[in-house]
């Protein structure tokens, strides 16, 4: 779910071949080594505002946008988490993700 709400612009990205209906959760190749490689410029500009220590903000950004209407997201369970976890679980574990990004 933090995944989601931290990624979402980018899952979301308008990506030829990604989408062929408005109604998707997810795009296509959220399971291939493609998604990566057809949004590494986003994702790695994602992962260094991460690391400097903005996973927070941006996860509110999305939650705020869209939990109240509960859109349908993969990864996305809004009856499972409030915000203010989610906040506090990401304060909490981005420092020892600086390991891995």
């Amino acid at each position: 779910m933090i995944f989601a709400l931290v990624f979402w612009d980018i899952i979301f990205a308008d990506i030829p071949g990604a989408f062929e209906t408005p109604y998707q959760t997810a795009p296509l190749d959220l399971a291939e080594e493609t998604f990566y490689y057809a949004r590494k410029e986003m994702i790695d500009k994602r992962l260094e505002e991460v690391k400097q220590g903005q996973a927070q903000e941006i996860l509110e950004r999305h939650d705020d946008a869209y939990r109240e209407k509960k859109t349908w997201c993969v990864g996305i369970q809004w009856d499972i988490c409030e915000k203010q976890d989610l906040v506090e679980i990401v304060g909490v574990s981005v420092p020892f993700l600086h390991k891995f990004i």
